[in-house]
């Protein structure tokens, strides 16, 4: 049995290349990417971040459900990097805090948070390094400042690949919602997420399409939705907010959707 995340995303490659991955709504337009194309983003941020130096280290990333997030998050965790997924939702000196606690030195962020970078990034002394999550170049005064597309580019110019990580080495670190108190950060290992995805008694064919809905910081989406579906081949489908799920569902025609129960009963009501 697979006890990383990198093995069961190499065996998906080999089995399910040309089956659509992702698919996401860009106006109103519906793009796409293969398995075989997410994977090749995906080995070049884990080539750059490695070529940059970050191999090892902790990164944060802020943002909601894109292409560009979880291309970002599984080139962390497959090359023995730490991932820490924040709320883009929550106030700015919540995300300083868990930054700061979280030991980041690096930090993925939707363009739409530029404005957190203004005061947030002083505050915030580890980080050496800020990657927005698009594809074109960044245009900023601060040098730390690049963007996504600029670190793929770096990872595809290196031959040089990031080792594998051991499954008792820690993934990724996902914090409690704070509602009873302080939040906490979540320790998760290699061994950990595959044991998730692989134990799962849950089979669906390959091509089979749903729809992410969930928040994609949350434990839940990120192993449920997106590597359990990327290990049956599914092909996930963004939903780009709650306010357009039924007009997403119609557009998709997604034949599984997986909620939390209070979303269920808001739906019923």
């Amino acid at each position: 049995m697979a006890t990383l995340i990198r093995d069961i995303l190499e065996e998906s490659v080999k089995k399910f290349a040309d089956i659509k991955a992702v698919k996401w709504l860009q106006k109103k337009e519906i793009l796409e990417k293969s398995y075989s194309e997410v994977m090749e983003e995906v080995v070049a941020v884990r080539k750059g971040l490695l070529a940059e130096g970050f191999q090892g280290k902790h990164i944060s990333l802020i943002g909601v459900s894109s292409v560009e997030w979880i291309e970002s998050y599984l080139g962390v965790i497959t090359g023995g990097t730490v991932a820490v997924p924040l709320d883009a939702a929550l106030p700015a000196e919540d995300l300083i805090d868990l930054i700061n606690r979280s030991d980041s030195e690096a930090l993925f962020i939707s363009p739409k948070g530029k404005a957190f970078l203004d005061g947030g990034l002083a505050a915030c002394p580890k980080i050496k390094k800020v990657w927005l999550l698009q594809e074109e170049k960044a245009e900023a005064s601060d040098e730390r400042i690049s963007s996504l597309g600029e670190l793929k580019a770096a990872g595809k110019k290196s031959g040089a690949d990031a080792d594998r990580p051991k499954p008792e080495d820690l993934a990724t670190i996902i914090f409690t919602s704070g509602t009873t108190g302080k939040s906490k950060g979540v320790m998760l290992t290699q061994d950990n997420l595959a044991s998730n995805v692989l134990s799962v008694a849950y089979e669906k064919e390959p091509g089979c399409v749903m729809l992410s809905v969930l928040p994609i910081h949350h434990a839940y989406c990120l192993v449920m939705d997106w590597l359990k579906g990327f290990s049956l081949g599914a092909t996930v489908c963004i939903n780009d907010s709650l306010l357009h799920m039924v007009r997403n569902m119609g557009i998709f025609k997604p034949s599984v959707i997986l909620m939390v129960p209070m979303m269920i009963e808001t739906i019923y009501k």
